[in-house]
């Protein structure tokens, strides 16, 4: 009866083995295996200064690895890393808030105290630019650069702080400053906590997402939100005067007489009436931006335009070409422009111009035409 427990165990593992590969080709796969395995662990190691031992032992192939001096196997070292990595931890929350006030203190915040007031005196650029132009129908605009609805507690007492210079802070105000960033980088980590350090510092110290821009009019004596009730034309004064203002203010930068202040605009002031579209090209003109502009009906002949050249593109269907045809406009009057290598006809009287549509008394060809535009 003794034997009887052997017999059934040999029994079994003969049964369990029965369909392992046991020849000498899968043998050599097998060891094959290992070494490239063990192969790609000494690289991954050594680009890190450590190295690794493999010996074989009667459970198969032993690894150790040479880390901090002393060689450990893989479960000691595992236990090990665990160890300083939570010691390292512990160091970095201790010192975190001596970094921040030593560094972000001093160093972010002088650079956000920058940053905010380079932003601040740029809007009132705009807002200067919008008070020496005024539109034609006396609507006064301005721009504002608010804190936004999704801004951080504490943002308002922050930015009074940051206006003044970090020489003149006190030590409440250096704790709070201090206290207002700490709170944006532990929130930041909470809702991203695979992202890295930096990208964590990157996003919850980005003052542009603390803030966003409005629009307000002037009306009755006080200003109100540009969004409010008013007509066609005076939401898209409202809508592109500022960003006229805007592009000129950043061209006044430039410092050169001579810069360019060019300005794209695509299917310009599309389902806008003629009066909103003569108005906006004649402040397009008042603040001295160089516009190139595509439409397909617009020709911009208006008395606010002192000059534009016209490239009138044409077409026929089913055929891969496109005619150009120039024109120029003088303030009063649109003439046939010079076409290269080509001399002008001044007998041929020019159609007339209404600023808008296709011009009089000049066929559409193909029922399909586009103009381009440019200042003169």
């Amino acid at each position: 009866m003794g034997g009887d427990p052997a017999i059934a165990l040999a029994r079994a593992v003969e049964s369990r083995l029965s369909s392992v590969d046991d020849t000498d080709a899968a043998w050599e796969r097998v060891q094959k295996r290992l070494s490239e395995e063990f192969g790609r662990l000494q690289d991954a190691l050594s680009r890190h200064g450590h190295t690794a031992t493999a010996r074989p032992s009667e459970d198969g192939m032993r690894v150790d690895i040479v880390y901090q001096g002393r060689e450990r196997a893989v479960p000691d070292l595992a236990e090990a890393l665990a160890v300083e990595v939570a010691e390292l931890t512990r160091i970095l929350s201790a010192h975190e808030r001596e970094i921040l006030q030593t560094h972000l203190i001093t160093e972010v915040a002088g650079t956000l105290q920058e940053l905010i007031g380079t932003a601040e005196r740029q809007v009132a650029a705009m807002n200067r630019e919008l008070e020496e132009r005024p539109t034609s129908t006396g609507m006064k605009l301005r721009l504002v650069w608010r804190a936004s609805r999704r801004a951080p507690q504490g943002l308002a007492q922050a930015r009074e702080r940051l206006r003044q210079s970090a020489d003149a802070w006190s030590p409440e105000d250096r704790a709070a400053v201090g206290a207002f960033l700490q709170e944006q980088i532990a929130r930041r980590q909470a809702d991203d906590s695979a992202g890295s350090w930096l990208e964590d510092l990157t996003a919850a110290l980005d003052y542009r997402a603390w803030h966003e821009f409005g629009v307000e009019r002037h009306q009755h004596g006080k200003w109100v939100p540009a969004t409010g009730p008013a007509s066609g034309g005076e939401r898209v004064l409202a809508a592109s005067v500022p960003l006229f203002a805007a592009a000129s203010s950043h061209y006044a930068s430039a410092g050169g007489a001579y810069a360019p202040r060019l300005v794209t605009l695509d299917e310009a002031f599309a389902g806008v009436d003629d009066d909103s579209r003569a108005k906006c090209l004649g402040l397009l003109r008042a603040f001295d931006l160089d516009v190139v502009m595509t439409s397909e009906r617009e020709w911009a002949c208006y008395p606010q335009v002192p000059g534009i050249a016209i490239a009138q593109l044409s077409r026929v269907d089913d055929i891969d070409a496109v005619l150009v045809t120039r024109w120029e406009w003088d303030g009063s009057e649109r003439r046939r422009g010079t076409e290269p290598g080509a001399r002008v006809d001044e007998s041929r009287p020019a159609p007339l111009a209404d600023g808008l549509g296709e011009a009089a008394g000049e066929p559409t060809v193909g029922g399909a035409g586009s103009q381009e535009f440019r200042w003169t």
